[in-house]
C-alpha cells in the first residue's frame, strides 16, 4: 500500500478517499454507510440489513435487476453486505467502466425504490437468510451469548435481526429508516485502482456534489455498563457435537489498547486473515496456544480466539468445537487456567515476536488487490479513522510482552466475561422423510452465489518448463509484491480409494504434514508460523492439493517444508490418531450440516455404487476407522510421484530463480513404477426422476439438490453448456433461478445452478435453500425454468450480457497473487495450452444461441432427475 491516500469532503458532506494503483486495469468504488446494528433499537432489528436488500430492487432510471445485470455485463462484480458498525456496497469493474458504479450509487443513495410488493417478497427471503443461520449450532449459541453479554447496547442485536421483528417490519418502517441514514453526510465514499485522482474527483462532485446532506442522524446515546460478574448461557438442541464459547468485553478501535489486544489473539491461536473474503484461514497459528492447549491434545477439532475493530466496545472471544467424548467442563478449565497464566504470568517476548510477525505478514497479504485494498480503507474509517492504515503495522510492531499482559489482566477478568455452552440434546443424523408430492459478528451479505472462478485473465507473461523427473511448474511473476503464493497438485485424490477405505486420499493428504523424517508436526507449525506463512495440505476428489503462501525472504523455508512434506512424511502414530478423529468429528458435524446431507446422498443417488462419484472424499465413520498406517503410506507411495506433480507460483519470484529452487529441493526424486491413469469413467443419467426427502431435527430451512450426472471439462460442449448453466443459475442474482425464485416470488435466500465439468462427469446441481413451506413450490419453479432453458432459446441480450461478463470480468483475476496461481493450476491441470488467455475471449464470443439451445437441450433433463431434500419435517 506504497501509493498516498487522498482525502477530502464535499460540501454536502460527503467524504471521498481515493488510492491510485495501477498494477492492472481494475478500479474499484465503494460506498460505505454509518448504519447498522448498533443503530438499532428494539422491536426494529435487521432493519438495517433489510434495506440493503431492498438498495438493489432499482431505482427510477435503474429497473428492477438492472443493478447487477449492468454492472455483471460489463465484466464486473458487486455486493453489499451489513455490519454491527455499518453497511457497504462495492463495484469491482475495469477501469474504464468504473463510471458505472459512480452512477449507480449516487442514484439509489437518494432515489432507490420500496415497493410495497418487493418489501413483501423480500421478507421471505430475508426470514430464509435466518433461517439458514438457524440450521447450525453455532449460530444459537453465538446469538444467546452476544444477547447475554450486552444487557443495554444495541450490539446486543443479532444483525439479521430477531424473526419476529422481521415478521411486523412494514414498508414505511424501512422507508424512514433509508431516509434517515442514506444521505452524503451520513456516508463515505472509496475508490482504489487505474485511475487519474483528479479527473475522478471531477466525476464524483458532478455526481454526488447536488445531493443534498440529510437531517442530522440519531446518536447512539447508550453506553454498555460494567460487566461486574460472570454471565452464562446454557443452548440445548439438537447437534453433532458440544461447543464452548467465552466472550469479553474489549475496547473499541480508537483505544490504543487494540494493538495490544490484537498481539494476544496471534498469541493464542494465530494472526487472522484481515482481507474482505479471507473466511477463517485456520492454517496459521497451529504453533499457537489454544491449538497446542485444545487440539493438540486432542480434546478439540478446532479452538481459537477473535477480536476485530470496531466502533464501540465489542468482544474479544474465544471458542471450541469440541470432540464428542470431551467434557465441556474440562475445556473451559483449560481454557481459564491458560487466561490466568498468561494475566499472572505474561507472555514470552519470543511469542510476540512472531505474533507481531505473523499480523505483519497477513496485513501485507490483505493489501492484495483493489478491493482489498478499498475494503481496508472504508472500514477503518467506518470505526476510527483510514489514517490509521498508515501506522497500523508501526503500532504493532511496537507492541511489548508487558503490553500484552496488561491487556489480559484489564479485560479478560472472570467478572467481565460471558460463557456460553451448547449441548446436544440428541445426535443428529439425517433419515429419510415419509414419501411426500412432487452462514467477530457476522457479516450479512446481500446474496450467496456459488464460487464461479473465472475462465482466465487477461495476457499473462506465463511461463512453463517440466524437469527431469516430471515435476511441471508454470509461473507468473508479479515483482511489485512481496508476497507469493505457491500451490502444488498432486494426481492423487479420493477417485483411487480403493473400496472399503472411502476417505483413504483425504487421510493421506491430512496426514502429510503432520511429521517428517526431518520435522515433527509442531515444528513445522512453529517455523511457519514464525515467519507469518502458510502452508496446507488437503485432500480432493481428484487431486491432493499443497498450498502456501509467504513473504519473498521466506521462500526458501516454504519450498523446503514443500519438498519435505511431499517426500518425506512418516505419518506417526499419535498424529495418526489425531487426525482420525477430527475426521471423525467432522463427518459428525456434516451429518448436523442439511447442506452436506442433501450433497451427499445426491452423489449416492445420482452415480452408480461402484462409480468414484458415488463416495463422500472424507470417506464414512466405519472406513475412516479401518485406515492404517500401512494404507497411508502405501497410498503416498504409490500415487505421489514427480510425474504426477505440478506447481503453480504467482508473486515476486524470478520464474528461473523458482524452478532451480525446486530443481535442488525435488533432486533425486524420481518415479517409480506404472503411473494410474488420471481418468474417471462414464456415468449413466438416471432412468427416471429419483426423489429422497431427508428429515434432519432441530433445523428451519430446508437445503435442496437437484441435478443429473453431465460432462467433462474436455467435452466439446463444456463452453456452450456453460454458458447456459452461468444464464440459468449464475449470472446477476444467479441468473433466471434467482429472478424467479429469489426475487420474483421471494422462495429462497440462496439459489444457483453449478456445472462442475472437471477431470471426469461431473455433476450439474441446482441448489437452493427455502423454508419448509415453500418446498414443493421452489422445486417446481426449478424446474420449469430447467425446461425452459433446454428447450427454448436464450435471448439475444441475455447471451450478450452473458459474453460481456465472461470476457469483461477477466482482469479482475488479477487482483491476488492467489487468483493468478489458481487460474495457472487451471490451464496446467486440463492443459489448456499457454496461450488459452489469448483464445479465451474468441471462444466465448463465438459462441451461438443454437449452440447453446442444443447443448442445454442434450445435457440438461427435467424428467430424469435426482431431487434431494433434507432439513426439519413437513
Amino acid at each position: 500500500m506504497s501509493n498516498p491516500i487522498q482525502a477530502r469532503t464535499l460540501g454536502n458532506g460527503l467524504m471521498v478517499i481515493t488510492r491510485e494503483v495501477h498494477d492492472a486495469p481494475v478500479a474499484t468504488f465503494w460506498t460505505w454507510y454509518r448504519v447498522g446494528s448498533r443503530n438499532e433499537t428494539a422491536g426494529r432489528t435487521g432493519i438495517s440489513h433489510w434495506v440493503e436488500h431492498m438498495m438493489f430492487k432499482g431505482t427510477p432510471s435503474l429497473g428492477k435487476g438492472e443493478i447487477f445485470r449492468s454492472v455483471n455485463k460489463n465484466g464486473g462484480t458487486l455486493n453489499g453486505f451489513t455490519w454491527i458498525d455499518y453497511t457497504a456496497y462495492f463495484e469491482t469493474l475495469p477501469s474504464d467502466r468504473l463510471d458505472l458504479a459512480l452512477r449507480i450509487e449516487s442514484d439509489r443513495m437518494v432515489n432507490s425504490l420500496f415497493d410495497p410488493q418487493e418489501v413483501a417478497s423480500e421478507r421471505t427471503v430475508i426470514i430464509s437468510e435466518r433461517e439458514g443461520g438457524e440450521n447450525f449450532p453455532t449460530f444459537h449459541l453465538d446469538e444467546e451469548v452476544t444477547a447475554a453479554a450486552f444487557k443495554a447496547h444495541p450490539y446486543g442485536h443479532p444483525v439479521i435481526g430477531w424473526k419476529c421483528d422481521l415478521l411486523a417490519m412494514t414498508r414505511d418502517d424501512l422507508y424512514e429508516w433509508y431516509r434517515t441514514y442514506y444521505a452524503p453526510n451520513n456516508a463515505v465514499v472509496v475508490a482504489v485502482g487505474d485511475f487519474d485522482t483528479p479527473r475522478l474527483m471531477e466525476r464524483i462532485e458532478e455526481l454526488f456534489g447536488p445531493i443534498p446532506a440529510g437531517p442530522p442522524v440519531p446518536p447512539v446515546r447508550t453506553c454498555e455498563p460494567e460487566q461486574e460478574g460472570e454471565r452464562r448461557v446454557i443452548v440445548r438442541r439438537p447437534g453433532p457435537t458440544r461447543y464452548f464459547t467465552v466472550a469479553y468485553h474489549a475496547p473499541a478501535a480508537n483505544s490504543p489498547d487494540v494493538f495490544p489486544l490484537l498481539v494476544l489473539d496471534a498469541v493464542l491461536s494465530g494472526a487472522k486473515p484481515m482481507g474482505l473474503f479471507a473466511g477463517r484461514d485456520t492454517t496459521m497459528g497451529r504453533s499457537a496456544r489454544l491449538y497446542r492447549l485444545l487440539v493438540d491434545t486432542g480434546l478439540c477439532t478446532r479452538a481459537g480466539s477473535a477480536f476485530g475493530l470496531t466502533r464501540d466496545p465489542y468482544l474479544f472471544e474465544i471458542s471450541a468445537s469440541l470432540r464428542p467424548t470431551t467434557s465441556l467442563e474440562e475445556v473451559e478449565r483449560r481454557i481459564f487456567d491458560e487466561i490466568d497464566r498468561i494475566r499472572r504470568e505474561g507472555v514470552r517476548p519470543e511469542e510476540v515476536e512472531k505474533a507481531v510477525k505473523q499480523v505483519r505478514a497477513q496485513f501485507t497479504y490483505a493489501s492484495e488487490g483493489v478491493t482489498n485494498q478499498a475494503y481496508w480503507l472504508g472500514d477503518l474509517e467506518m470505526v476510527c479513522s483510514y489514517t490509521l492504515l498508515e501506522t497500523f503495522v508501526d503500532r504493532i510492531a511496537a507492541v511489548t510482552a508487558e503490553d500484552v499482559q496488561r491487556v489480559a489482566e484489564t479485560y479478560l477478568t472472570p467478572t467481565n466475561r460471558t460463557v456460553g455452552w451448547f449441548e446436544p440434546t440428541v445426535t443428529v443424523g439425517a433419515a429419510e422423510a415419509p414419501a411426500g408430492p412432487l452462514q467477530a459478528a457476522r457479516r450479512y451479505w446481500f446474496y450467496q452465489a456459488p464460487a464461479r472462478g473465472t475462465a482466465g485473465v487477461p495476457t499473462l507473461a506465463i511461463q512453463r518448463t517440466r524437469l527431469s523427473n516430471g515435476i511441471t511448474i508454470i509461473g507468473h511473476a508479479r515483482p511489485e509484491t512481496p508476497a507469493i503464493v505457491v500451490r502444488a497438485t498432486i494426481q492423487a485424490g479420493a477417485i483411487y480409494d480403493p473400496p472399503g477405505k472411502e476417505g483413504l486420499a483425504h487421510f493421506t493428504a491430512r496426514m502429510m504434514q503432520r511429521g517428517t523424517s526431518r520435522h515433527t508436526f509442531q515444528q513445522i507449525s512453529e517455523l511457519t508460523d514464525r515467519v507469518g506463512a502458510s502452508l496446507s495440505v488437503d485432500g480432493t476428489e481428484h487431486t491432493i492439493h499443497i498450498s502456501g503462501r509467504c513473504l519473498r525472504d521466506d521462500l526458501d523455508l516454504i519450498i523446503g517444508l514443500l519438498g519435505e512434506i511431499v517426500r518425506e512424511p512418516i505419518f506417526p502414530a499419535a498424529e495418526m490418531e489425531k487426525v482420525r478423529g477430527e475426521i471423525l468429528t467432522r463427518l459428525r458435524e456434516q451429518r448436523d450440516d442439511t447442506r452436506s446431507v442433501s450433497e451427499r446422498c445426491f452423489r449416492e443417488l445420482a452415480y452408480p455404487a461402484d462409480h468414484p462419484y458415488h463416495r463422500w472424499a472424507m470417506g464414512s465413520d466405519a472406513s475412516v476407522s479401518s485406515i492404517t498406517r500401512d494404507d497411508l503410506a502405501s497410498f503416498h507411495g504409490r500415487y505421489v510421484q514427480p510425474n504426477r506433480m505440478s506447481l503453480a507460483v504467482a508473486g515476486g519470484i524470478d520464474f528461473d530463480d523458482f524452478v532451480d529452487r525446486i530443481t535442488r529441493t525435488f533432486s533425486g526424486w524420481n518415479a517409480s513404477g506404472p503411473s494410474a491413469p488420471f481418468t474417471v469413467p462414464d456415468a449413466p443419467l438416471p432412468d427416471r426422476l429419483i426423489r429422497r426427502d431427508l428429515v434432519v431435527p432441530g433445523k428451519t430451512q430446508t437445503d435442496i439438490a437437484l441435478g443429473q450426472p453431465s460432462i467433462r471439462r474436455k467435452d466439446p460442449d463444456f463452453y456452450a453448456l456453460s454458458m447456459a448453466d452461468l444464464i440459468l443459475g449464475g449470472l446477476g442474482l444467479s441468473g433466471r433461478l434467482g429472478e424467479n425464485v429469489r426475487d420474483r416470488q421471494g422462495l429462497a435466500y440462496y439459489v444457483y445452478s453449478d456445472l462442475e465439468a472437471t477431470i471426469g462427469p461431473g455433476p450439474w446441481e441446482v441448489r437452493a435453500g427455502v423454508n419448509p413451506v415453500n418446498v414443493e413450490r421452489a422445486i417446481e419453479s426449478i424446474i420449469a425454468e430447467v425446461e425452459r432453458i433446454r428447450t427454448q432459446p436464450v435471448d439475444e441480450g441475455e447471451l450478450a450480457d452473458a459474453k460481456s461478463y465472461l470476457t469483461g470480468i477477466l482482469p479482475l483475476s488479477l487482483e491476488t497473487n492467489a487468483g493468478v496461481a489458481r487460474v495457472l493450476e487451471t490451464i496446467e491441470l486440463y492443459d489448456l495450452g499457454l496461450d488459452y488467455l489469448d483464445r479465451y475471449p474468441g471462444i466465448i464470443n463465438s459462441l451461438t444461441r443454437e449452440q447453446i439451445l442444443d447443448a442445454a437441450a442434450r445435457h440438461f433433463s427435467t424428467d430424469r432427475l435426482v431431487i434431494v431434500t433434507a432439513g426439519p419435517a413437513r
